[in-house]
């Protein structure tokens, strides 16, 4: 059980800013929201969560981990009490910053408790734990508030207490567990499993547009398809609405395991074009106005986005020396997150003064500027590399 409880823990701590996702339609419905006011509450997320992470969010020693999940879990029970009782954008904002704020705080705290209680498997137990807890969230904010009483305000309470009992069970339990593997696992946290794998001549440009384009297509995808959605599909049940969100998060993770690095599928330029693809095909939903294409098209922008999104953290960390692989993977993270805030608001404005057929289009048009600067980037690297072969370890610096 010891060994559970900070997986279950991440779960719902993630669970908490993707409940807003499932639950979009239904507040744009109640409170009359404007697509670019479904944006900011998206990206106010986001705009917390950078700087938590950066600053606050990185504990030197095992001491800072308590103060630190005690505190993010305690942001997280108020985000869920502040979204419960908000009946306008500007509240449901202040309690996205405070999910941003949660995740940025717990995090790191948790996912070194669970490497330290699980070893080398605290690795997969992680990426599963957030997955599923993105999924989590955005499916049972959906079912609760489709099928259950005060729609707006059950899966919060529900999700605040069983935080609150989770969060004092872990802050309870510090005698210090290492798993069998704890020694691998201590190298591991310096260096990122493909390490051993030789360095790739890519600039670091590349590695960036990367995971700018896994984000932006991320950004898309959570903050607007749902009510995308609503306004052309024949329903508006908040689970049917979901359910396209849930399998791209769900298609994102299962791409990162099942395709290896080395695959055509994984290499950078070819990720990106995935998601092209996969945002093409929502946009066919006006034209076919079908669940099943809004599916399809999660599913395929889905598998992009993780494959891109590994694919530049691979780039970016080879450029980097081992010893700051971690301030490199933070930095990646800051840059995909913030610019992906960015976007999301632009196609907001898009779809206001527009409409959400041409904001996707306009996602796309987006996407496949990125692909192209990753492209030519590439290519000119490339061609100097091949004229000038020892400058290659220069261009990765």
């Amino acid at each position: 059980m010891r060994t559970l409880l900070p997986g279950a823990l991440l779960v719902l701590v993630m669970a908490q800013p993707n409940m807003a996702t499932g639950m979009m339609p239904l507040y744009r419905s109640s409170w009359d929201l404007r697509p670019i006011l479904i944006t900011v509450i998206f990206a106010a997320y986001l705009i917390a969560l950078v700087p938590a992470l950066a600053t606050i969010g990185r504990p030197r020693a095992r001491t800072g981990w308590w103060w630190r999940i005690a505190a993010g879990c305690t942001a997280s029970v108020v985000a869920d009490v502040v979204m419960a009782s908000a009946e306008s954008a500007p509240i449901a904002c202040v309690a996205r910053i405070a999910a941003g704020v949660s995740v940025g705080l717990v995090t790191g705290s948790v996912a070194g408790l669970i490497l330290e209680r699980l070893g080398e498997r605290g690795r997969t137990a992680m990426a599963t734990a957030t997955v599923l807890g993105s999924a989590i969230g955005t499916m049972a904010a959906a079912g609760f508030a489709e099928y259950l009483p005060a729609p707006r305000v059950t899966v919060y309470l529900v999700h605040a207490v069983l935080l609150a009992i989770l969060a004092t069970a872990v802050c309870a339990d510090r005698a210090r567990v290492v798993a069998p593997s704890a020694r691998s696992t201590v190298a591991a946290t310096t260096e990122p499993a493909h390490a051993s794998r030789p360095r790739i001549a890519e600039r670091p440009l590349v590695g960036y547009l990367c995971g700018v384009s896994a984000w932006v297509s991320a950004g898309l995808v959570v903050a607007l398809l749902p009510s995308y959605g609503a306004e052309l599909l024949s329903t508006r049940n908040l689970t049917l609405l979901a359910l396209p969100v849930t399998i791209y998060l769900v298609s994102a993770w299962l791409a990162q395991r099942a395709v290896r690095p080395t695959a055509l599928l994984a290499h950078p330029l070819m990720a990106q074009a995935i998601i092209i693809v996969g945002v093409a095909v929502t946009a066919l939903v006006p034209v076919v106005p079908s669940l099943a294409v809004l599916v399809v098209g999660g599913v395929v922008a889905g598998v992009g986005q993780g494959l891109s999104y590994r694919s530049g953290l691979h780039i970016v960390s080879a450029a980097t020396e081992p010893g700051d692989h971690a301030r490199a993977a933070s930095r990646y993270a800051a840059v995909a997150y913030l610019f992906a805030a960015i976007a999301t608001v632009g196609f907001g404005v898009v779809a206001t003064t527009a409409s959400m057929s041409t904001a996707v289009l306009t996602a796309a048009a987006l996407l496949t500027l990125i692909l192209a600067i990753a492209a030519v980037t590439r290519a000119r690297h490339t061609t100097t590399s091949a004229s000038s072969p020892e400058r290659v370890s220069e261009a990765l610096v």
